[in-house]
C-alpha cells in the first residue's frame, strides 16, 4: 500500500499510480435484483445509465456473476436461516409479475453483459412506469407449468433445497418467519431465493477477482459492485430490507489473501450487521457513518459504543458535504493509515442525498464523489471494493452511483461537464428532471436545509474517536 503522507492536508497528495476497475454489469442480473420489494426497478436504472454514459466500456473487463453455492453462504449465515430463507416457493413463483422474462435470465448462466451502446429507434424509449404495468401481467399458472417445468428448477444451485409443492398444499409457518425477520420489512417475494443467491454470488465474486489480482506498487484494483451492500442483515436474521450480508460474505473472501480490511460504511443507516459479524476481529475494522436518533433505524451505533476496531461515527440531521468530508479526512483517514488495511471496502449507500426519501441528510451527488475521490486518492495501492446499499429515489440513486462510477475510472473532469442524458431504453424516466444529469445540486431544498453538525460536535466526535482507537 502507498499512503499519501500529510495526513492533515485537505486534499490528498497526487500519486503517480494506475488504477484497474472491474465492474458488475448485467441486464438480466439487474431485472431479477429488480424484484426486491424496497428496490423495484431500481438497479435496471443504474446497469443502463452507466452503460449509457460508456463507462463499463472502460473498465478492465466486467466480472461474471454465477450463482454461488450454499456453502459459500454459510461462511457467516446459519443452515436452518439459509434452509427457511432459500426455500422454494413456486406458488408465489408462479403468479408472480413478468414471469416468463425472470424465467429466462434465470436460465443464464454467467451474468456478464458485453459493453456496447443499445442501439434504439428513433422515439423508442422505455417508460419505467410502463415497465412495472408490464411485470404485472399475470400467467396463467398451468400454461406456465407445462411450458417451463425445468425453468423454475434451473434457479436452484443450492443442495437440499426443498423440492417443488404444489401451491395447494404450501403452509408457510408464521412463527419460523417472524424468527428469521422475513415477516414485516423483509417479506417474502417472488423468486426470493434467487436474487438472494445472485446477491451474495455478486459480491463474492467481486472480492474473488480482487483476490486473484497480484499485488503492483504502481497499480490500484478497484472492484464495483452496485448490486451489492446489503448490511443489515444478521447472521440468522433478515432486517432492513437485507436479506443476505453480501458484504460479510465479500469481506470473508477477501481475508483469504488480505490479511487486514477496513470497512467503511457510508449509508444514511448504521452498518449494524457488519459491525456485529466482525466485532471481535482484529484484522477486520469497521467504520460507519451514519444517522442516530431515537426511533432511527435501527437504533444502534451511538458513540459510546466505539471500541478498538468498530468505530461508530454518528451524525444528525442535515449533514452536508463539507462536513462528511471533513469527518473522512480528519476521523476516517487517520484510522485507515493507523490500522494499515491491505484492502479497503466502501459501502456507498446514498440515501443521505438531499433528494432522498428520507430528507436526513443534505447530501449531494458531487459530495458523495468528493468523498470517494478522496479516499482512492489517499490509499494508493491498497485495493478497494466499491458496493451500493441504501438509495430510494431511484433515478437520483443510478445518477450517483454513475457518477461514482467515472470517479473510479478517473473520468471525473468529464462527467463533471455531462449535461442532457444521454439517449437509452430508460431516458423517460428521466423525464421529471428535464432529462438532465445536474439538477439538484444546487436545489432550494439543499440550500434551506440546516446542518445540525456544529464544529464543536464534530470535534467532541473526533477526539473521542482517535483517543479510543489511535
Amino acid at each position: 500500500m502507498l499512503f499519501e503522507n500529510n495526513v492533515n492536508s485537505k486534499e490528498p497528495t497526487a500519486l503517480t499510480i494506475a488504477r484497474k476497475v472491474w465492474i458488475t454489469s448485467s441486464e438480466p442480473l439487474s431485472e431479477i435484483v429488480d424484484l426486491l420489494p424496497a428496490n423495484k426497478g431500481r438497479l435496471s436504472l443504474v446497469t443502463s445509465l452507466i452503460k449509457a454514459y460508456e463507462l463499463d466500456r472502460k473498465c478492465q473487463d466486467i466480472i461474471g456473476v454465477t450463482r454461488t453455492k450454499r456453502q459459500d453462504l454459510e461462511s457467516f449465515h446459519g443452515k436452518q436461516f439459509l434452509f427457511v430463507l432459500l426455500k422454494k416457493r413456486s406458488y408465489i413463483d408462479v403468479n408472480s409479475p413478468g414471469l416468463k422474462r425472470i424465467q429466462e435470465a434465470l436460465q443464464i448462466g454467467e451474468f456478464k453483459d458485453i459493453p456496447k451502446i443499445p442501439a434504439l429507434a428513433p422515439g423508442e424509449h422505455i417508460d419505467i412506469v410502463k415497465l412495472g404495468n408490464e411485470l404485472g401481467e399475470k400467467y396463467n399458472r398451468k400454461q406456465e407449468s407445462d411450458s417451463n417445468d425445468s425453468g423454475l428448477e434451473l434457479s436452484d444451485s443450492f443442495d437440499e433445497i426443498t423440492p417443488f409443492e404444489d401451491a395447494e398444499t404450501q403452509e408457510e409457518d408464521n412463527a419460523e418467519l417472524e424468527t428469521y425477520g422475513l415477516l414485516h420489512d423483509c417479506y417474502i417475494f417472488p423468486f426470493m431465493s434467487d436474487y438472494v443467491n445472485l446477491v451474495a454470488a455478486s459480491s463474492i465474486q467481486a472480492a474473488t477477482r480482487l483476490t486473484k489480482e497480484k499485488k503492483d506498487n504502481s497499480t490500484q484494483n478497484i472492484a464495483i459492485n452496485w448490486y451489492g451492500g446489503r448490511h443489515h442483515c444478521k447472521k440468522n436474521k433478515a432486517a432492513g430490507f437485507c436479506y443476505i450480508n453480501d458484504i460479510v460474505l465479500s469481506i470473508n473472501v477477501l481475508r483469504r489473501n488480505f490479511r487486514r480490511i477496513f470497512y467503511l460504511d457510508l449509508d444514511l443507516h448504521h452498518g449494524d450487521g457488519v459491525e456485529s459479524a466482525f466485532e471481535f476481529s482484529k484484522n477486520v475494522m469497521t467504520c460507519s457513518i451514519h444517522r442516530y436518533d431515537i426511533g432511527f433505524y435501527p437504533g444502534t451505533g451511538s458513540l459510546s459504543s466505539t471500541q478498538k476496531t468498530k468505530v461508530n461515527i454518528p451524525v444528525m440531521r442535515g449533514l452536508n458535504d463539507s462536513n462528511m468530508l471533513r469527518i473522512v479526512r480528519e476521523i476516517v483517514l487517520p484510522l485507515i493509515k493507523n490500522f494499515q488495511p491491505d484492502a479497503l471496502v466502501i459501502q456507498a449507500g446514498c440515501d443521505g442525498l438531499s433528494t432522498d426519501e428520507h430528507k436526513e441528510w443534505n447530501m449531494t451527488i458531487k459530495g458523495y464523489g468528493k468523498v470517494l475521490s478522496y479516499l482512492l486518492n489517499a490509499v494508493g495501492t491498497t485495493s478497494v471494493m466499491i458496493l451500493g446499499g441504501g438509495g430510494y429515489n431511484h433515478t437520483e440513486t443510478a445518477k450517483c452511483w454513475t457518477y461514482l462510477t467515472s470517479i473510479a475510472l478517473g473520468e471525473e473532469e468529464l462527467s463533471e461537464e455531462w449535461d442532457l442524458i444521454p439517449d437509452h431504453k430508460y431516458l423517460d424516466a428521466y423525464q421529471d428532471c428535464g432529462f438532465r444529469f445536474w439538477t439538484n445540486e444546487n436545489s432550494s431544498f439543499t440550500k434551506l436545509m440546516k446542518d445540525e453538525n456544529d464544529q464543536e460536535y464534530i470535534e467532541q466526535i473526533k477526539a473521542y474517536i482517535l483517543d479510543k482507537c489511535m
